[in-house]
Formats: C-alpha cells, sequence, structure tokens
C-alpha cells in the first residue's frame, strides 16, 4: 500500500484515521547537556518555557486504560486547555489522534464540578516544566522539547502534529532522523500519567 505521496505506507496505519493526529518519539535522558550540546549543533531555535499543571480524568463507566484514551485539563503557564488523546496506533513511535480546546483560565473549578457531577473522577494530577526548541528536518521542522517531569524524571520528546494521511509517513520519517541526531536512543513507551500512577501506587 502507498500513500498519495507515492511512499509505501506502514502497515500499521489502519484505513480510518481521526485528525490532526499527533506523531511522536518519547526518550529518557541521562545527560541534560549533552542533548544541548547536540542541539546546538543541530542549529535548534528555543521557543520558550511552559510550566504544566495537567489534571487527567476517569471515565465513570469506560475504561480509559483499556481503550487506550486519555482525558486531561491544562494549565499551561496559566491558560486553560481540555484535551482528548484517542488510542495510538501500533508502531515504535506514539501516533495518536489528539483533540484539544482552549477554555477560561478561571473556569477549571467549574469545568471539573461538571466532570465530576457527570460521574467522571480526578486520576491524578502531573506537574512538569518543558522547554521546546523547534529543528529543522528533511520534509518539515519538529517540535523537540525538554521535559523534567516532578518525581518522574527528564525526558525528551521529539514532535509533529499531521492534519492529514499524506503528511504520515514523512512526519515519521523526520522524527525518527532528528531522534538519531540529537543522540536519543533510550525510548520511553509509557505515558507520563502511567509513570506517575507507577511510582505512586
Amino acid at each position: 500500500m502507498t500513500a498519495a505521496n507515492g511512499l509505501p505506507m506502514d502497515k500499521s496505519f489502519p484505513e480510518d484515521k481521526s485528525f490532526p493526529m499527533e506523531i511522536e518519539g518519547k526518550y529518557r535522558v541521562a545527560d541534560e547537556e549533552h542533548l544541548r550540546g547536540r542541539l546546538r549543533e543541530a542549529h535548534a531555535v528555543a521557543l520558550g518555557v511552559e510550566s504544566h499543571c495537567d489534571t487527567y480524568l476517569r471515565h465513570p463507566a469506560r475504561d480509559f486504560r483499556v481503550t487506550d484514551e486519555a482525558l486531561r485539563l491544562r494549565n499551561l503557564n496559566g491558560q486553560l486547555f481540555l484535551t482528548y488523546k484517542g488510542p495510538r496506533l501500533e508502531g515504535t513511535l506514539k501516533m495518536r489522534p489528539e483533540l484539544e480546546v482552549p477554555l477560561a483560565v478561571e473556569t477549571f473549578e467549574p469545568w471539573l464540578r461538571i466532570w465530576k457531577s457527570l460521574g467522571f473522577e480526578v486520576v491524578a494530577t502531573v506537574r512538569k516544566t518543558r522547554e521546546t526548541f523547534r529543528v529543522t528536518a528533511l520534509h518539515a521542522a519538529v517540535a523537540v522539547t525538554i521535559d523534567r517531569v516532578d518525581g518522574i524524571g527528564t525526558f525528551a520528546e521529539v514532535e509533529r502534529v499531521v492534519d492529514n494521511e499524506q503528511e504520515l509517513v514523512a512526519a515519521r520519517r523526520d522524527i525518527e532522523a532528528i531522534a538519531t541526531r540529537l543522540g536519543l536512543d533510550t525510548v520511553e513507551k509509557q505515558s507520563y500519567l502511567s509513570m506517575f500512577l507507577e511510582r505512586n501506587r
């Protein structure tokens, strides 16, 4: 099977996909200064530092651990976002549909009361500091982040968001190429939420 751009399609890509889709590789970082040196060599452009406070919700009748979904309220530098993450597709990289809606920051508590009234429960709150860089790849620029997650450790993510099927293969190749260029080789498949829950079990 080939994509519309003539590139071979990975067999793990299903026929029906939802867009936009987040494609990312997540890696453990043992030496942050070494990674920063590689970013400088790659002429990475620093985009800023963010503070994330992520509150994850549990569905009253749908086990997100089984369906591989997530519903999250994120406070990002004082801005509030509601995010839904769909099931991951097969493959080395994490590929999943993602929909995000901005909300008024002062509505966090009312929204939480609404979700709780509908039977949702707070699973956990995960906090991290994220530093983001833009690195030029073969097909398009990718985002590289250094994440310091409270109580868990330091990680790097290499990510692109695509809006259609034609971009999928190229995006995956860009991410893999940039990860290799930066010396990122310790893949972490668990989400920050899973690691947080495992640590605090």
